[in-house]
């Protein structure tokens, strides 16, 4: 606890030093000033915030009588999460992070608690760990526009690859990672003997359709604008950005083939927060509170009982909707930790190039 302002001095020199941009007021909240019956959250916020209060918070509040207090972190919580533990502030009790996260969390280091949590038979597997908890399923998929294919649509990424079959404007993501996927997938190789990426086969593959891509869309916000407006005919997506585009009432759909990724909860070691934190993921598991959550950000759910407790049409549009998910090859999140700066900048460098 923050007992001492000499506490709050040391942690602000430390993010200083580390340049953790701790830029938002409301990612501060010593412990000094929080309830002793409150947990602090820190989470992707935007969007997803108000799904968060509605599905886990909330309920968790009114059944617990433990509040959370949830800030929004940096897009890459890493740093931050370090600094926490390091310097002894315990400004978080758990964050919700990616199995990337975990994995640089944990490598000279670590700096996550235990869940205790045991397996169920419902979760997805892979989706509980010693330190974390999967809980939002998220798709690099394809979309197309249906009134610019009306005979006979792109099904897989070979097909977004063959210009001649398929004429139009295309868009692709302006990053190696879930992009270099699909070029190899286009190239043939089969879902499970992605990885380890082979980077040499996945250039040659994207130096094949480099002249027909017209758009590299950087954020999700310009990927559901582009198939939204009809400024490109297909291109690759998150499903979440595509469904927002299907909402809109254009006429967009999703071809389920490619990766998955999953958002989760990790505890920060070191909180004296431990079994509150531990009691509120294990909350987070219950289907009927990831039913909410996925029926408010199109995140599919691990726990597949949460699928019946959704309407049909919305759950069938979930990246964990058995079907879907069957044409998904997780993410080796472990492999882009180790490859990922080496590989962006040959990426970057390729695109400059064209």
């Amino acid at each position: 606890m923050f007992k001492k302002s000499s506490s709050r001095r040391d942690f602000i020199k430390t993010v200083a030093v580390t340049g953790a941009a701790l830029s938002a007021p409301s990612l501060w909240i010593p412990r000094a000033f929080s309830a002793d019956n409150t947990l602090i959250v820190a989470d992707n916020g935007g969007a997803l915030a108000p799904a968060l209060r509605a599905a886990f918070y909330d309920p968790f509040e009114k059944e617990t009588g433990i509040r959370i207090n949830n800030v929004a972190h940096e897009s890459d919580p890493v740093t931050q999460f370090k600094v926490a533990v390091d310097a002894g502030s315990h400004i978080w009790d758990l964050a919700m992070v990616t199995p990337d996260n975990v994995q640089r969390l944990t490598q000279d280091k670590n700096y996550i608690a235990p869940l205790d949590m045991a397996e169920n038979k419902d979760v997805l597997p892979g989706m509980i760990t010693p330190n974390w908890f999967g809980f939002s399923v998220w798709g690099t998929v394809m979309a197309y526009r249906t009134d610019k294919f009306k005979n006979g649509a792109p099904a897989g990424w070979a097909d977004y690859w063959d210009t001649e079959k398929f004429p139009g404007r295309r868009a692709l993501y302006r990053s190696p990672s879930g992009t270099l996927e699909m070029a190899l997938l286009a190239d043939g190789v089969a879902p499970k003997d992605l990885y380890p990426l082979d980077i040499e086969r996945a250039m040659k593959s994207m130096d094949k359709i480099r002249k027909s891509v017209n758009v590299w869309w950087s954020n999700g916000a310009q990927n559901t604008q582009l198939l939204q407006s009809g400024e490109v005919d297909m291109s690759d997506t998150w499903n979440a950005r595509a469904i927002a585009a299907i909402k809109s009432g254009a006429p967009v759909k999703i071809d389920w083939q490619g990766t998955y990724s999953v958002d989760g909860w990790s505890i920060v070691a070191g909180t004296p927060k431990l079994k509150e934190a531990q009691q509120f993921v294990r909350f987070c598991m219950q289907p009927e509170r990831q039913a909410v959550y996925s029926s408010m950000t199109s995140n599919g759910p691990s726990n597949a009982s949460a699928l019946k407790m959704m309407d049909q049409s919305k759950a069938e549009l979930l990246t964990t909707y058995p079907k879907n998910l069957a044409g998904l090859q997780r993410r080796d999140e472990a492999w882009w930790s180790k490859n990922y700066d080496a590989v962006n900048e040959r990426f970057q460098e390729w695109l400059l190039e064209g």
